[in-house]
């Protein structure tokens, strides 16, 4: 399951600090929505349904921008890796 560091703060309009670094960036409101999503517990299929209800978007291509946006994410070394926090 995906976990944001403690130390990553993110605000309601989307600007996400990383105190460990210094670093920060400014989510759309939709990358917010799915890291709120991530925050919440949500994994894949939940996040996947419930934005599918609430906008049009096929599975397949959801799927596909979905990963690549937690691979940004990962990439940006925002989540908590097994056996740390």
């Amino acid at each position: 399951m995906l976990k944001l560091k403690s130390n990553v703060a993110i605000s309601e309009s989307g600007f996400v600090f990383d105190a460990g670094t210094g670093d920060s960036f400014s989510l759309n409101a939709t990358g917010l929505e799915i890291v709120q999503l991530i925050q919440a517990g949500k994994d894949f299929p939940e996040i996947l349904k419930i934005l599918s209800e609430k906008y049009e978007v096929d599975p397949e291509s959801f799927e596909r921008y979905y990963y690549d946006f937690v691979a940004t994410l990962k990439q940006m070394n925002l989540f908590v890796h097994h056996g740390e926090e």
